[in-house]
């Protein structure tokens, strides 16, 4: 399933530059829930498969911020370096928004620093605007807000990560719930999702960008873990495996090509994925390759806003176009830190886990 995150990361980065010659998989906001859909699978499973000893979840949560920040803390360490070449020759950057356009108070200031850090709260800064006393206030829309908080992120982009690391904390106890509470909780976020929808439509970023919108994503991958492990582990022949990853690769390439936007075709699109992950989980866990190219799919998408500020440069060559240059330079960058940051990492992380589990059996 490497292959299909690859794609949905990917499908983001053209959704911040540009299609590829009038071509883009799903659009970046849908590739996002998806990924979210994914997250909550492969949660559900490794807390089952790795984590359910003693002292598990305190693993858990450990190579979790191994995976997170390494990657996320290198990239942010080039961006905060090339805001700072920015602001020194006078071109507009982060750091503008710093000493320019608003002057943080000190809370808001120590709000911005940390999440800046530690990526929790920087998907809040989607649902603050900052008043001339530089004091933060909640608001129906980002986008009138000036200056827009999230230009104070060095890496605005990883607000998505900062969802996924509060799903991550509550992920061991969601994990052990039985069915029934966790349909009521999933009709719980979608009812208020719905009512935040009707409220103030979608450009508000209550409804996608507030974790107890977006909690039922990571719901639904539990669901369908469960339903890989009840129906499909060692189960579902290889031929089924195999129709059923073509019909997601599909899905992910070419459905949004056809038919006209609606809730509809996005719920046709969300249950089509939690239906078919265990599936492509199956058919394609034992592929090296497949493995590798899941593992670029972060690098990707935590470095894309590095990767754009260079590349929509006016003097930038451009191969074809923005979108295929951006997602070129983007892939090559994020295999350039796959084996300088990521792998070592990954590396020592296994071998925690292995060590872990020579204890505790």
């Amino acid at each position: 399933m490497g292959f299909i995150r690859f794609l949905l990361a990917c499908a983001v980065v053209l959704c911040h530059t540009s299609t590829i010659m009038g071509y883009s998989p799903v659009s970046g906001n849908l590739a996002v829930q998806c990924f979210y859909i994914i997250s909550g699978f492969y949660m559900a499973m490794v807390l089952t498969e790795k984590y359910d000893n003693p002292g598990g979840r305190g693993q858990f949560y450990i190579n979790r911020a191994l995976k997170i920040y390494p990657v996320y803390w290198f990239v942010l360490l080039l961006l905060f370096t090339w805001s700072i070449i920015v602001y020194h020759l006078k071109y507009p950057g982060t750091l503008d928004f710093y000493t320019k356009y608003s002057s943080p108070a000190f809370a808001s200031y120590l709000y911005l620093v940390l999440a800046n850090l530690l990526i929790i709260g920087l998907d809040w800064t989607f649902l603050l605007g900052i008043d001339r006393h530089g004091r933060l206030y909640f608001t129906n829309d980002f986008n009138k807000a000036r200056p827009a908080v999230y230009n104070f992120g060095f890496n605005s982009i990883a607000w998505t990560v900062g969802v996924e690391l509060a799903f991550y904390l509550i992920a061991p106890w969601l994990n052990k719930r039985k069915y029934y509470l966790l349909i009521i909780l999933f009709l719980a976020s979608l009812g208020l999702r719905l009512l935040l929808i009707s409220r103030y439509t979608d450009r508000n970023p209550w409804n996608y960008m507030f974790f107890p919108t977006q909690v039922m994503f990571f719901i639904a991958g539990i669901f369908s873990f469960r339903l890989y492990v009840k129906f499909v582990k060692a189960k579902a022949g290889r031929p089924l495996q195999y129709v059923s990853y073509i019909i997601f690769l599909a899905v992910i390439l070419f459905y949004y090509q056809f038919f006209d936007e609606s809730y509809t075709k996005q719920a046709v699109l969300f249950l089509a994925v939690i239906l078919l992950v265990p599936f492509a989980f199956e058919a394609t866990k034992k592929s090296r390759a497949d493995i590798f190219l899941g593992n670029l799919s972060y690098p990707i998408y935590i470095s894309q806003m590095l990767v754009i500020k260079f590349v929509t440069a006016k003097k930038f060559p451009k191969l074809i176009d923005m979108g295929f240059t951006a997602l070129l330079v983007t892939v090559l960058f994020a295999l350039f830190i796959h084996f300088i940051v990521a792998a070592p990492i990954e590396s020592y992380r296994q071998r925690r886990l292995l060590k872990f589990h020579n204890k505790t059996s």
